[in-house]
This record gives structure tokens, sequence and C-alpha cells, in this order.
């Protein structure tokens, strides 16, 4: 995993997505960001996830989301060596969703400037190899 921060901060009053998703995902496949489609912008809010899983697909890789308990900050540890994702509330509007990286039951990565992480946990995505 590399660390990778966002460059587009989120601010609707300019119409800008933030694209927290495409650094987490260059992150952790060590992409330069730039070769990661901003997957929000793209495809708009309710059509990022076919732009989502055809870059994943691309490369060989899927990925499976598994709700979080209560938004609690319990992470899972899905192996020694797996990166996944953490969705939830942005700490800097409740009505904007963030993505961090995590690993062994911590995050370990917040691509945004202030790294304050997430309010709350909606859920985890965890990444597996296509065969």
């Amino acid at each position: 995993m590399k660390k990778i921060n966002q460059t587009i901060l989120h601010d609707p009053d300019k119409g800008q997505v933030g694209d927290c998703m495409r650094a987490c995902v260059a992150s952790i496949f060590e992409f330069p960001i730039e070769e990661v489609p901003h997957f929000v912008e793209k495809e708009g809010k309710g059509g990022w996830i076919k732009s989502y899983l055809r870059f994943l697909h691309s490369i060989g890789w899927s990925v499976y989301a598994v709700e979080a308990k209560d938004g609690k900050h319990e992470l899972p540890e899905p192996g020694e060596h797996a990166y996944y994702a953490a969705i939830g509330t942005s700490p800097r509007d409740p009505e904007v969703n963030h993505m961090v990286v995590c690993h062994k039951g911590q995050v370990v990565h917040d691509p945004h400037p202030d790294k304050l992480g997430l309010e709350t946990i909606k859920y985890f995505e965890f990444y597996f190899r296509l065969i």
C-alpha cells in the first residue's frame, strides 16, 4: 500500500465531487492517482459503481461490501496482508460519504488533507483477485 492523497476536495458550491475513493483505490493498488478514474465524477451519483467495477475488473480484481455494525469503528481483520476500505460519514459534512484505507483492523490512511477519518462507518469494501 502506498499512501496517496486525494487531489480534488468535495466542494458542492463549485459543483466539485471529492476523489477520496479514487485516492484509496490508487493507494491500495499502488497506482498513480491519474491512472485511476474519478468514479463518481465520471459516472454521476448513481452510475459510479459500474465505472468502479469496470476499473477493478480491468486490473484483475473485484470487490464485495460488508455492512458495518451500528456505525462503530469495529474494523474486521480480513487477513494478515489485506488492505481494505471503510466508507462512512465525513467529519466535515454529515451528508457526504468519505473513504479511508484500513489494515489489520486499523485505519492506516485517510486521503483527505485534514486526516480526520470517519465520523461513523457504514460499510467495508474488501478486494479479491479474479480467477
